[in-house]
């Protein structure tokens, strides 16, 4: 009877040492870039075109750009991990109103936790995410037209600061979805919503929200 005991209890710590080990926590990072295709979900009072545009029809065209970025995961079990992850971009939109146009560019950077889930298939891993993400506009232009960036609605009087049509921060929500093959090679399509209204002005009814779709391909080491 001790005998078998023993045995089960043997048995038993080698199966709990063995799926400590499959379930063990661990660190990787790696690298992901490719195009996007951005642009903003807006509407604009038309009481607002001498303030803002100057005219009353606005809408925007999606244009591609490119992101470039690093990510650093924090693997908690085999199925699931935390992300941190920080992307260069340049992105592009068209703003049209009436019968002009405003080639709208920025340069920024996005800062991100996303939390992964990843499923078995094929040799690889089915990879889908989903989390918050922060992002800057460091530079914007526009090579023609406006740039509602740097169009000038307000001006403090206290601090003499300008106030412009649209901020340069805002937040969102991001969801990805894609492939990681045995090699750690994977491709993954990321969408990122802005939840914040960058528009700096309170008429109701009128707001601003960006978005981008980013066709990526990376590596991880």
């Amino acid at each position: 009877m001790k005998k078998l005991a023993s045995l089960f209890f043997v048995l038993y710590i080698s199966f709990s040492l063995t799926h400590a080990q499959e379930e063990r926590q661990y660190v990787s990072w790696g690298i992901v870039g490719g195009p996007n295709l951005s642009s903003y979900i807006m509407r604009v009072d038309p009481l607002l075109r001498d303030t803002l545009i100057a005219d009353t029809v606005l809408n925007s065209l999606p244009a591609t750009g490119m992101s470039l970025g690093l990510f650093l995961d924090y693997h908690v079990t085999n199925d699931w991990y935390l992300q941190a992850n920080s992307t260069a971009t340049l992105e592009q939109a068209t703003l049209r109103y009436s019968d002009h146009h405003s080639h709208m560019l920025t340069l920024g950077a996005d800062a991100g936790l996303t939390v992964f889930y990843r499923h078995p298939w094929r040799g690889g891993h089915l990879l889908v995410g989903f989390g918050p993400y922060f992002h800057f506009v460091l530079y914007s232009a526009a090579t023609e037209g406006i740039n509602l960036y740097r169009r000038q609605v307000y001006t403090d009087p206290a601090t003499g600061k300008s106030r412009f049509a649209m901020s340069d921060i805002h937040a969102g929500l991001g969801l990805t979805l894609g492939y990681e093959f045995a090699q750690h090679w994977l491709v993954q399509v990321d969408s990122r919503f802005g939840v914040t209204d960058i528009l700096n002005l309170s008429t109701p009814g009128t707001y601003v929200y960006p978005f981008k779709i980013t066709f990526g391909v990376g590596c991880r080491f």
